[in-house]
């Protein structure tokens, strides 16, 4: 009989482990169908999230790109008035002056505050002129560039009229005319 309840227990024992791994098996079947449905769930979540982070990324773009038109406006208002300022303290007109006018312009690719002043005098009782163009940076006060060219008018038999350019210069570099002057002095302002 030991025999006969060994074998029943054998075959209990295998019958309750067959069921165990059955069991087992129905239990890790339903727990990979959980898994797969929370990773699917959280998958849709997960794209929301990204649409919501890039929708946030556009508007905080957006944002920056306003504040920075704004510190821009700012810049260039800053450098007109100091331009003004500037303009005034460093020229007056006299009874030999025939035109002194400036333009300015905040250039945010130097980060500098320019000013172009061009000045067109007489010296002497002649109708004979000088034009002097500067670009200076208004903040250092240091003329970058310059150009003077002179017109002579004479009465002779007839009229006669000569231009010399005396000095033309950009940052160094030699020019030979007021429309190569006025292409060097461009990028400083314009931008």
């Amino acid at each position: 009989m030991k025999n006969g309840r060994q074998s029943n227990a054998v075959l209990f024992s295998s019958v309750t482990g067959t069921l165990d791994l059955r069991s087992k098996a129905r239990a890790m079947a339903r727990s990979a169908l959980l898994i797969e449905v929370f990773l699917m769930s959280a998958g849709c979540d997960t794209s929301e999230r990204i649409s919501r982070l890039e929708k946030q990324n556009q508007e905080l773009q957006a944002e920056v790109s306003r504040n920075r038109a704004t510190a821009d406006y700012d810049l260039q208002a800053k450098c007109s008035k100091d331009a003004r300022v500037w303009f005034n303290e460093n020229w007056t007109a006299d009874k030999g002056t025939i035109l002194l006018n400036y333009t300015n312009h905040y250039s945010k690719k130097f980060g500098k505050c320019f000013i172009l002043v061009e000045f067109h005098y007489n010296q002497g009782k002649g109708p004979s002129w000088y034009n002097d163009v500067m670009l200076w940076n208004v903040y250092e006060n240091s003329r970058g560039a310059n150009f003077v060219e002179n017109h002579f008018i004479k009465f002779n038999p007839g009229v006669n009229s000569e231009d010399r350019v005396v000095t033309c210069e950009v940052g160094g570099n030699r020019c030979k005319s007021l429309e190569e002057f006025n292409g060097l002095v461009r990028p400083y302002l314009n931008d």
